[in-house]
């Protein structure tokens, strides 16, 4: 049975979920399933049954996190020297180290020091999330950041507007999207502000709370702090409550800046990064793009026990939790130590065959110093974002172990079957080498600078960044390369008369960031269709498709019908060169209802839905485009899927501006 059939099945009611379950994840089942014909219904609905899944996130097997594969579906982030994932991957491509002087307007113990820090971290868009400026200053640095890359995130992957309204928990709650947030303590305030907050009471929510309020998401909302393994250990509990049914998707992000001078030292690193996570069978069945795949995880500590081995043990865990088998892998017993008893029976992991089971690369801090020196919080995400990019382009990078970028060819097994691609993303835990010199060996370069400095620009904080000494938590991914989806024979669509008019439907918070957007997808088709080099041109039915159901419906509007993916092209350039309501050049119209009374009157009655469903269903354009100037959605009614696989669009256009640090930037590390 293929994917579809199994979840028609279990939606159906002739197959129980452990069935389901075992059949999605490739094992077998305690039962054999029984086998029913049913009819396939055309649309995906969510999964009923409020019940966890079996064997996911209750603590049972060789490690937490057992259970099915997780698709990430979107993926974003900004990282020094860095402003987008692009620039990333190119920065590991050249081997460049990102490395410079503190930004203009930072306060710095020591002068003259270098670090891994972000550009224009007290900017912050407003508009974007419909806040005033007072309102917006209510979040500290770190949360305007991590909401900005949330954003970002949920608009790449498609899940920023109707999508999302249709990502449902098993009671049929909407926008079920469970927020995981990483974030580095506070770091102080700008210096020249001259404002100072006082800190947050304790009662205050968390910053995942607040990013939930912010983006009105409506599943569980966990904020964590385990050290430099935060990112991962929030991913790990994400994953478990993908398992558990608690959420349809999950996002998950970090965040770390180092704004206080007790946060600053050599090789001091920041960056904010998120991802958004779903069900890899939920994820194909919607026609999601997918980067990578996270086969399992496992998080632990190892109290106070001999910490050295715990990296293996937990390596052991995760590759376990993922079915994969190595050779000569063996259960050592529990042992006693200076400290008592262990704390059981553990996985040992040889030091060479990871290579047969097609895991050929480990990212960990030392392999993201250069790019991101010691970044606490965020060190995780930025090795989980280095593994994807290497998956993606199946091109292992530079680091430690590796002179030069080299191509990567997948492992076979003995017969000759060709085995996915496979990466371990980790973070360890507290280590307690013998000598000095060896942990400067067991760590990045900016680490060995930290171990060495000695600089009175921490003493006293007790480690006030949180990342450092022999307390963190340790975490292992297993990652593997997105599965091969069956590309779709290229159409041979009508010659240009005969083309059917395609509605293309773009909103913004104002008109500034309107016409913004519309001329970087105008120069991102431009580029397109095989002219200096980029990517054939999309199908511009896909693209209308994606821009009406993946983007969020804002108050600024511009709407245009055309035929050709050259024609959208030459209409959105005219209007980003000439913006304005009312019709603008090559027919395209605008609106800006920011000064409205309300929505209209007419939305959100079913007898609107029934109205604009017959609209689209009868291709009567100019009455949409009327109704979506005029203030309704008529994307709702739309069906969400497929989804956003088919064509990649660039991300509306931030418009940052200087904004005064808010709470808990007070000048001291907390």
């Amino acid at each position: 049975m293929d994917t579809r059939e199994i979840l028609t099945r279990f939606k159906g009611g002739t197959l129980r979920r452990e069935h389901a379950v075992a059949l999605l994840a490739g094992t077998s089942p305690a039962v054999a399933p029984p086998v029913v014909a049913l009819p396939v219904t055309a649309d995906r609905e969510p999964l009923p049954g409020p019940g966890p899944v079996p064997g996911a996130g209750d603590g049972a097997g060789p490690g937490a996190g057992a259970g099915m594969p997780c698709a990430v579906v979107g993926i974003q982030g900004r990282f020094p020297q860095a402003g987008d994932l692009e620039a990333f991957w190119r920065n590991g491509l050249q081997g460049r180290i990102a490395e410079a002087a503190l930004p203009g307007g930072r306060r710095s113990a020591c002068a003259g020091w270098r670090g891994h820090f972000l550009d224009g971290v007290e900017e912050f868009d407003p508009d974007l999330f419909g806040l005033a400026a007072r309102e917006a200053a209510g979040l500290d640095l770190r949360e305007r950041l991590l909401a900005q890359s949330a954003w970002q995130t949920l608009e790449s992957a498609g899940y920023a507007g109707a999508r999302l309204e249709r990502l449902t928990a098993p009671d049929g709650t909407a926008r079920s999207v469970g927020v995981y947030a990483a974030l580095g303590p506070a770091g102080g305030a700008l210096p020249g502000t001259g404002h100072r907050h006082t800190a947050p009471p304790a009662s205050r929510p968390g910053p995942a709370a607040r990013l939930s309020r912010l983006l009105d998401l409506r599943g569980p909302s966990l904020s964590v702090d385990s050290g430099d393994s935060s990112f991962l250990t929030a991913l790990h509990l994400a994953l478990g409550g993908l398992r558990a049914g608690e959420c349809a998707a999950a996002l998950v992000g970090a965040v770390e800046l180092r704004l206080h001078p007790a946060c600053q030292r050599p090789g001091a690193g920041e960056g904010v990064a998120a991802v958004l996570l779903k069900p890899l069978a939920a994820a194909r069945a919607d026609g999601d793009r997918v980067h990578a795949v996270i086969r399992s995880s496992a998080v632990g500590h190892p109290g106070r026990a001999a910490p050295g081995p715990q990296h293996g043990r937990l390596v052991g865990r995760a590759l376990a939790a993922a079915g994969l088998q190595l050779p000569g892998t063996r259960l050592r017993p529990p042992d006693a130590g200076p400290q008592g008893p262990d704390t059981g029976a553990q996985l040992e992991v040889p030091d060479a065959g990871l290579e047969a089971v097609g895991v050929a690369l480990e990212e960990s801090p030392r392999t993201v110093a250069a790019l991101v020196g010691d970044a606490g919080a965020v060190t995780g995400a930025a090795a989980l974002v280095r593994a994807v990019g290497q998956l993606r382009h199946a091109v292992l990078l530079a680091g430690p172990d590796r002179p030069a970028p080299a191509a990567w060819e997948p492992a076979r097994r003995d017969d000759g079957t060709v085995l996915p691609r496979r990466a371990l993303v980790s973070v360890p835990g507290p280590a307690a080498p013998a000598d000095p010199a060896d942990a400067a060996d067991a760590v990045g370069p900016a680490d060995t600078v930290d171990a060495a400095d000695g600089s009175d620009a921490t003493e006293g904080t007790d480690d006030a960044d949180g990342a450092d000494g022999g307390e963190g938590v340790g975490a292992v991914l297993v990652v593997e390369e997105a599965p091969a989806v069956p590309r779709s024979p290229a159409r041979t669509g009508p010659p240009p008369g005969v083309r059917p008019a395609e509605l293309v439907l773009l909103s913004a918070a104002t008109p500034a960031h309107l016409a913004a957007t519309a001329g970087r997808l105008a120069a991102r088709l431009s580029d397109d269709g095989g002219r200096d080099g980029g990517p054939a041109a999309p199908d511009l039915a896909a693209l209308a498709h994606e821009l009406r159901l993946g983007r969020a419906v804002l108050r600024c509007r511009l709407a245009v019908t055309v035929r050709t993916v050259a024609e959208l092209a030459d209409a959105l350039a005219g209007f980003a060169a000439h913006p304005g309501p009312g019709t603008g050049p090559a027919g395209v119209r605008s609106a800006d209802l920011r000064t409205a009374a309300g929505p209209p009157l007419i939305e959100g009655l079913e007898e609107t839905r029934a109205y604009v469903a017959a609209l689209w269903q009868g291709g009567r354009l100019e009455q949409l485009t009327r109704l979506w100037l005029a203030g309704v959605d008529v994307c709702a009614v739309l069906p969400a899927h497929p989804g956003p696989a088919a064509v990649e669009l660039p991300a509306t256009v931030l418009r940052p501006r200087p904004l005064e640090p808010g709470p808990g930037t007070d000048g001291a590390p907390q």
